[in-house]
């Protein structure tokens, strides 16, 4: 996702983040990033991507649940 030269700059943490975008199933990991990184709304990335509305709110749910799991077992955030 980033080179290792850019993540050398990242601030603490911001490369445990990227690690666990990276870690994530392909599906989550485009409608993630495209909706918190890029800002595209659910009709937006349903119509990007070729899929129904609901398809993409599944995938967020189930992406940004795995993301948190990640970060929780690696100490980057609370529960």
């Amino acid at each position: 996702m980033t080179t290792r030269k850019a993540r050398d700059d990242l601030p603490p943490g911001a490369s445990l983040v990227a690690d666990a975008l990276s870690a994530l199933e392909p599906e989550h990991r485009v409608v993630v990033v495209r909706a918190f990184y890029r800002g595209e709304s659910v009709a937006e990335l349903a119509e990007a991507l070729g899929l129904p509305q609901g398809a993409v709110k599944s995938r967020l749910h189930h992406g940004l649940r795995a993301l948190r799991r990640t970060l929780l077992e690696n100490g980057v955030m609370e529960s």
